[in-house]
């Protein structure tokens, strides 16, 4: 396995549990503290996904451990502008999120999207 990006980790990330993730908690993210435990639920969705080297079962704790410091090294990266980048880069993403948060047009809708993805 090559060297883990932030990049190849959204990569791997389950789109529709982000989504269902960010859905559940929209209506509060206009709050920093609520955007904050939004981000760490979709850290540990990307974890649980993270890309293990080839030979992880084979590895020693110590370098097991390593592996995991250096996926929660790239989680903590991770802001909504980058969860923004990997939904709306697909039209059908962008359709599955809305038809998850609500209208669009709604003025909070688009004063929370604007918050947290521009």
């Amino acid at each position: 396995m090559s060297t883990l990006t932030k990049q190849s980790l959204l990569q791997h990330a389950d789109l529709h549990s982000i989504i269902d993730a960010i859905a559940i908690a929209w209506p509060q993210l206009l709050d920093e503290d609520d955007q904050e435990l939004c981000l760490e639920n979709i850290y540990d969705l990307l974890a649980q996904v993270a890309p293990k080297p080839d030979n992880f079962s084979l590895l020693d704790n110590d370098a097991k451990a390593q592996h995991e410091i250096d996926v929660d090294m790239l989680l903590i990266t991770i802001d909504f502008k980058d969860i923004g980048q990997l939904i709306f880069d697909k039209e059908n993403n962008e359709s599955l999120f809305w038809s998850n948060v609500g209208d669009r047009n709604d003025k909070k809708n688009i004063k929370i999207f604007s918050k947290l993805f521009s």
